[in-house]
């Protein structure tokens, strides 16, 4: 199901809905042909794939956006990231501090990337310091829009590309009332997070956002970042009267957690976050044993959210597809975007001054790859992050699947689609499955209820999850 289908430049750059008319503003502007802008990336880039998914979705902008200045479709100046790329080694705030402040002696514009929370939160005291816009691509603190709102001469320079914790909370909560409850019945939730800020902040708010969904939230197990006892947490969500172990994972990998839920057969489903779970590698590095696991995400190749989702997921595995991470992870989409939507305020602004980017910046009305992108304006609880609507950003869940009878079979073929929302249950060719996916939710409805009445033999429910998961995927490939 992942498709590999090549696009031509002219198609890639048609889809991207690029007009040649633009290629004007650069005269209107007086510019010329300055010298490139340069432009910063700091992220996990060494340790976590989110961060690799970053530095390859830049690269696939920057050619873009040089190659239609090039051609005359854009205005100059092109932009630059040649060594201006750092590591930010995952949960070194200061090492982050350092980079962040390295990049903008070495005359960075702006710039972009970010995944942990308390990476980020390190940078920011530097970046309203130095006057540097900062597109955060991969971060979830709703902390970061508070100081825009309420600091904002010295914070405006903060944008984010991403949904915040709390209204990744409130996502979770509808997807909870539809997909969880309405389609699949299920009522009774155990929640396993991991002990970051990030964890335990989104812990927290799916306590009450879970409940305003009407599912009760039975019990709520923490794990430490170093040498988490897994075994022991699974035997005991499996001793709740759960319906569903929900997850949230962003520094752990959850290869481990995933293993050992599928050789116990844990008799619920697994739905949540697991950020390293998006790559495409996990199904191999699980062995298949991610099967059925329904993970938030941004896009995935057989979605089209909009015209240039999968142009641009086709454009990364033409060029990466050799190396993990071989297809894009949200990192990817959301900087890649970020770099399109810097060069429209920059054209915009005429001018690298960063207050009159920041000022075009909030003018921003953009249709990217995860959909169309307005930043909230500073009267907004979340200052300058995207708009969380279906018209514009929502958050997409993701089941990974497969047609195969058995998942661990090395010939089985993994397809990764969207579930949730309804409107983004979607074939490559845009039509509809919405009918197809409500039968599968009807049989295991069915088949749950006639475990309960058989007295729940151990691993019944666990395959009447998987043939769920199975008949799903057979409606993509069907």
């Amino acid at each position: 199901m992942y498709s590999d289908v090549r696009l031509s430049r002219r198609a890639f750059l048609k889809a991207l809905g690029i007009g040649a008319s633009i290629a004007t503003l650069g005269r209107t502007l007086g510019w010329g042909q300055p010298p490139p802008v340069k432009v910063g990336l700091i992220g996990p880039i060494n340790l976590l794939d989110v961060g690799r998914a970053m530095v390859r979705g830049a690269q696939l902008a920057l050619d873009e956006i040089n190659g239609l200045v090039s051609d005359g479709k854009l205005p100059p100046p092109k932009l630059t990231m040649d060594g201006l790329i750092r590591d930010d080694e995952v949960l070194r705030g200061d090492i982050a501090k350092a980079a962040f402040e390295e990049l903008a002696a070495l005359g960075a514009v702006a710039i972009v990337g970010g995944f942990i929370d308390e990476t980020v939160a390190a940078m920011l005291p530097s970046m309203a310091r130095l006057r540097k816009p900062y597109l955060d691509t991969g971060s979830s603190s709703p902390e970061f829009n508070k100081l825009v709102k309420e600091k904002y001469d010295q914070y405006k320079y903060y944008f984010r590309l991403m949904i915040n914790d709390n209204v990744m909370g409130q996502d979770i909560g509808n997807m909870a009332a539809g997909l969880m409850l309405k389609d699949m019945g299920i009522e009774k939730v155990a929640l396993v997070a991991e002990a970051s800020a990030f964890g335990q902040n989104l812990a927290r708010i799916l306590q009450e956002q879970l409940a305003k969904a009407g599912l009760q939230l039975v019990k709520v197990f923490n794990f430490s970042l170093q040498n988490p006892d897994f075994a022991s947490i699974l035997q005991q969500v499996s001793d709740t009267d759960a319906d569903a172990m929900m997850l949230v994972l962003a520094f752990d990998p959850g290869i481990s957690l995933v293993g050992q839920t599928y050789e116990m057969k844990l008799d619920m489903p697994v739905i949540g976050i697991n950020a390293e779970g998006q790559s495409f590698e996990y199904w191999k590095n699980t062995g298949g044993r991610v099967m059925g696991h329904v993970y938030v995400d941004v896009a995935t190749g057989e979605t089209p959210i909009t015209p240039k989702t999968r142009p641009f997921y086709q454009a990364y595995v033409e060029q990466f597809g050799d190396s993990p991470p071989s297809r894009p992870l949200f990192t990817a989409f959301t900087t890649y975007d970020a770099l399109f939507i810097f060069k429209g305020a920059l054209d915009r602004a005429g001018s690298t001054d960063p207050d009159k980017i920041v000022a075009e910046l909030e003018k921003t009305d953009y249709v990217g790859t995860v959909g169309r992108i307005k930043f909230r304006d500073r009267n907004d609880p979340y200052p300058h992050e995207p708009i969380y609507d279906p018209e514009y950003v929502v958050a997409k869940w993701v089941l990974w699947g497969t047609t195969a009878k058995n998942p661990l079979d090395p010939k089985a073929q993994p397809v990764r689609v969207v579930v949730w929302p309804p409107k983004f249950r979607l074939k490559a060719d845009s039509s509809d499955i919405n009918e197809c996916i409500n039968k599968a939710c009807e049989e295991y409805r069915k088949s749950v209820a006639a475990w309960k009445q058989q007295g729940r033999p151990k691993g019944g429910r666990f395959a009447a999850w998987h043939n769920w998961a199975r008949a799903i995927a057979q409606c993509f490939a069907s």
